[in-house]
C-alpha cells in the first residue's frame, strides 16, 4: 500500500534518554497524539497501522505513549503516509500535526 515510500528499519527509533534532547532528535510537539488522531481517524488499530508502515507493533505503541523519539526518517515516512491519505481524502490532518 506506502508504493515508493521507504521502509522503516526497527533500528531506527531511540528511547528518549538515549538521545539528546537537539533540535535534530526533537519529534514535534504532538506526534503522539497525532499517530493516536490518525488511527482514530482511518479506523485502525495500533497493528493495522504498524502493518500500513510495515513496522511492528510495539514500535507504533511506544510512538503513541510517547515512550520512543522517532528519528527523522520515521517521522518523514510516517508524514508521507499521512499526505498520500490525505491527498485520497480519507484523512484531514493541518500540516501543523505532523511537522
Amino acid at each position: 500500500m506506502l508504493g515508493t515510500l521507504c521502509l522503516l528499519a526497527a533500528g531506527e527509533l531511540a528511547a528518549p534518554q538515549e538521545l539528546k534532547k537537539t533540535a535534530m532528535t526533537r519529534a514535534p510537539e504532538h506526534f503522539a497524539e497525532t499517530v493516536k488522531e490518525v488511527n482514530r481517524q482511518l479506523g485502525l488499530s495500533q497493528e493495522e497501522l504498524a502493518h500500513e508502515l510495515d513496522v511492528s507493533f510495539s514500535t507504533i505503541n511506544r510512538l503513541e505513549n510517547s515512550s520512543t523519539v522517532p528519528f527523522k526518517l520515521a517521522r518523514r515516512q510516517f508524514e508521507a503516509f499521512c499526505e498520500w491519505m490525505t491527498e485520497q481524502g480519507k484523512l484531514e490532518l493541518d500540516n501543523k500535526d505532523i511537522t
